[in-house]
């Protein structure tokens, strides 16, 4: 809050939000894309089923934002990965931090602010055993700066990070911290219910696949131009979270009293916009309750702008929101590419843990496309 969050916000988001910054860091990330395809195959069942598909998924997430932040492959998608490995401790760690935080601001005595409660314990030592080991890869990352002797190579993130003016290197390896932990769960939830509607609505699949192999052959990596002519995928991604946002809205607390709608709020009370509520409206989006990727692509949209935020809006927006969408848009295509998507289990819905999570497995069958 205040200046000094405002400043560090200025600083670190040049290398987070700007679309070009960010293209940087697409090999990388085609090739972790590529891994996780490999490991599907390998993964499923005779059922063509993959066995605890969420978890495949958090993997992927973690070793596709290291590969890019760190500049470090933490062999998450390698076949011998022990549950007790530092990658696994990390996801293990990400998920009680978002039920620590949950947990904590969600229950209407909080003695934790006073008094160290057991679930505070449970949400400081998450924190800091994914700080221990996250911040070991960072120091491999500072000393590989100070030792490198290539002056005119082009850095990687961190190293942009760490070797910006105006941003102190505490700061940038809490950021650092921070992206890593805030970017599991969140990417990896979205691409499960995107992956969901996808195989629910088999026409709308079979619409972004011809898209795909139009533009796109068997092993050959996204480029810029590919991906930006990946309109129908996009359109998919977009409705899958005008259902499920990975929020369930956008939360403010002004320093100054607003008059919105007619009503006076006074400075610091807390107020929602429930993104989640407010995009199944029939008000507000024709056969609301229907997937239809295609309203995205129309030229007069009929909702209003502001609607649907599910990275928020202004300067408090997501900072991750470019490496969340180029994750999505990497593995999404590729899947469909390489498979055709089934669900034929129980309809899922989502329960919240911070964020919003799938309530029941992920049983897709992924079948080989000819």
């Amino acid at each position: 809050e205040g200046k000094e969050w405002r400043e560090f916000r200025v600083n670190v988001q040049q290398s987070l939000l700007r679309p070009k910054s960010i293209l940087n860091y697409l090999n990388p990330m085609n090739r972790v894309a590529d891994d996780m395809i490999n490991r599907m195959k390998r993964l499923r069942n005779g059922l063509m089923e993959i066995p605890e598909f969420l978890n495949e998924l958090y993997k992927w997430s973690l070793e596709s934002l290291a590969s890019m932040a760190l500049d470090k492959r933490l062999g998450c998608l390698e076949d011998d990965l022990k549950e007790d490995s530092e990658a696994m401790r990390m996801i293990r760690a990400t998920h009680k931090a978002f039920q620590g935080m949950n947990d904590l601001l969600f229950t209407p005595m909080r003695i934790w602010k006073y008094i160290p409660t057991r679930a505070w314990k449970r949400f400081v030592e998450a924190q800091d055993d994914f700080a221990e080991i996250a911040f070991k890869y960072v120091k491999e990352a500072m000393d590989r700066i100070e030792n490198s002797k290539d002056k005119d190579r082009e850095m990687t993130f961190i190293e942009n990070l760490l070797t910006t003016k105006n941003i102190d290197h505490r700061d940038a390896i809490t950021m650092l911290l921070d992206m890593l932990l805030a970017g599991v769960d969140t990417t990896s939830h979205s691409t499960s219910f995107a992956l969901y509607f996808l195989a629910k609505n088999p026409q709308a699949q079979e619409k972004a696949y011809s898209e795909i192999r139009n533009l796109l052959t068997k092993g050959q990596p996204l480029t810029q131009k590919i991906m930006n002519e990946l309109h129908y995928v996009k359109a998919c991604i977009k409705e899958s979270m005008r259902f499920f946002p990975i929020l369930q809205g956008t939360i403010r607390c002004l320093d100054h009293d607003i008059v919105l709608s007619g009503y006076r709020i006074p400075a610091g009370v807390v107020f929602m916009f429930q993104n989640l509520v407010a995009c199944r409206q029939e008000q507000y989006f024709y056969q609301a309750d229907k997937f239809i990727p295609e309203r995205w692509l129309e030229e007069d949209k009929q909702h209003h702008p502001f609607l649907f935020l599910p990275f928020g809006f202004g300067k408090r927006m997501c900072i991750g929101r470019r490496i969340a969408e180029q994750e999505m848009l990497l593995l999404i295509t590729k899947i469909i590419q390489n498979f055709h998507i089934e669900y034929n289990y129980e309809d899922i819905d989502c329960y919240f843990r911070m964020v919003n999570v799938p309530d029941k497995p992920l049983r897709f069958r992924f079948i080989d496309r000819l």
